[in-house]
């Protein structure tokens, strides 16, 4: 079935938090738009980030002192946005012998992020407040407060302070102040090619749940991520048959977590890596302890290998985790998530590969690469600058209010309202969306697995499904959990 609309004044390709931001922020300021997400809304790196609003302290090492700046500023402000899904968190850094950065060099950098943030708006989640500003304590008083530490070698620690949030929900909750302002949110659906129509428009083609789908607009967003290398050149080379392929903009990485069951008493924990010198984080997330990062080069686009784990990066990461908390550190994995970066290509190490971003004309089509979860506000203005400048509007004033985001629904209701609600207010669509991207019930001692039948059950009778297609569904989501409990059985062994 071919469905054809009037032109939009904007389609966005790619529904991350980077593209759902840029929809919201058109959507407000009275812009006709389209989101196409290929897969589900936040399905990529923004339902696997390290879970925090943060400026990125290990940025300051490396001089950028304005990122870093910006960046705490929209912590406040994203956290304002969604106060029921941001948590302000107290982090110890422990300092231990023969450490790269002395204890005094780490105090100048927390200064410096307790100034930055100074500047920033008082956070909504501390109760108006600005976030308690950095200490210091002695070995002894860091094991009181944290009786797992390793105690080898361990001098002391400073505590500061970030947020904790939950990427996912985040993201779905972006796009649905996005719709509740005129976005039109189309899942499972992916742009294929672009022509010009003789009005300067430009019609895309993609492929949807109900066949093909042909939107035309007068700008175009590529905010699709990692993939942004491929879908720029897919559609500038379709609009403009013959042209050279753009040359790549992206170089990016994936990065792994591990889910324990809660490995502290509340505090977050930013780590040196011993085998490598990394930066890792334990973070505390509701009932669980995220675990991570790695940091592994893919290509652009990634590769359908590279889309998950590795047995050596969840084996980096439990060795680390063994040497900062011996004691808890043998508890099993509950979960792997998996996550690919949409750095900007750099010289260099992956590693060392800035979080600034970038936006790039190709006439109509304009891609948004690199940049960060807590400064995707930032992204979509940028973006949207752009897209206005191209229509004649100069310098026209971009509203972005900070009212709060339509509230998630929580996690205590029965499976059936979740899932509901899930379908009718939060764009699900398959049983995974409910599951690991709308709820935390992937996270239960089954995975997930008994709730997956009322899920199926509520997704058949709401969107039509007929029993072969309920019995896939389940199916499905059995194999995806199969395929990583097996990783993590050859992890353990």
């Amino acid at each position: 079935m071919v469905i054809a609309v009037s032109v939009l004044d904007l389609l966005v390709v790619g529904g991350g938090i980077t593209g759902l931001g840029v929809a919201r922020l058109a959507a407000h300021n009275g812009l006709s738009v389209a989101v196409l997400e290929r897969a589900d809304l936040g399905a990529g790196a923004s339902s696997a980030t390290s879970h925090m609003l943060h400026g990125g302290l290990r940025y300051l090492e490396h001089g950028q002192f304005g990122l870093v700046r910006e960046a705490l500023r929209e912590r406040a402000r994203v956290a304002r946005l969604a106060p029921e899904l941001a948590r302000p968190t107290r982090f110890l850094l422990p300092f231990r012998r023969g450490d790269r950065r002395p204890p005094w060099q780490i105090g100048v950098g927390l200064t410096l992020y307790d100034a930055f943030a100074g500047r920033s708006p008082a956070d909504p989640t501390a109760g108006g407040r600005r976030l308690a500003p950095h200490s210091r304590v002695p070995a002894a008083a860091a094991r009181a407060l944290e009786p797992e530490l390793d105690s080898e070698g361990l001098k002391g620690a400073a505590i500061y302070s970030d947020i904790v949030m939950d990427d996912v929900r985040l993201a779905v909750a972006v796009a649905r102040d996005a719709a509740d302002h005129g976005a039109a949110i189309h899942t499972y659906t992916e742009a294929i090619a672009a022509r010009r129509l003789p009005d300067e428009a430009i019609e895309v083609t993609a492929h949807g749940p109900d066949g093909e789908r042909r939107l035309a607009a007068r700008a175009i967003v590529n905010a699709s991520g990692a993939w942004g290398d491929d879908v720029r050149r897919r559609l500038v080379t379709s609009l403009d048959p013959g042209a050279p392929d753009p040359e790549p903009i992206l170089r990016p990485s994936r990065g792994i977590h591990l889910v324990y069951p809660s490995l502290t008493r509340g505090h977050g924990l930013l780590l040196t890596a011993r085998a490598d010198g990394r930066v890792w984080f334990v973070i505390p997330f509701a009932a669980w302890s995220l675990v991570g990062t790695t940091e592994v080069e893919v290509a652009s686009p990634p590769g359908a290998g590279e889309l998950a784990p590795t047995l050596d990066e969840v084996r980096y990461l439990r060795a680390e985790l063994a040497a900062a908390l011996p004691g808890p550190a043998g508890t099993p994995v509950i979960a792997a998530t998996c996550g690919i970066r949409p750095l900007l290509a750099a010289a260099g190490g992956v590693g060392e590969a800035s979080r600034e971003h970038r936006v790039v004309e190709d006439g109509p089509i304009l891609t948004v690469a690199g940049g960060k979860y807590t400064t995707f506000r930032v992204m979509a203005r940028d973006t949207l600058a752009r897209v206005l400048a191209r229509r004649g509007h100069g310098v026209r004033p971009i509203l972005d209010r900070l009212a709060p985001l339509p509230r998630p629904l929580g996690d205590g209701h029965p499976v059936e309202r979740l899932a509901e609600f899930a379908v009718d207010s939060e764009f699900a669509r398959r049983i995974e969306d409910v599951l690991r991207r709308r709820t935390r019930l992937w996270l239960a001692p089954d995975r997930g697995r008994v709730a997956a039948s009322t899920v199926a059950e509520v997704m058949a009778r709401k969107l039509g499904w007929d029993d072969p297609r309920r019995r896939l569904e389940i199916e499905r989501y059995q194999a995806s959990l199969a395929d990583e409990e097996r990783l993590l059985a050859r992890a353990r062994g």
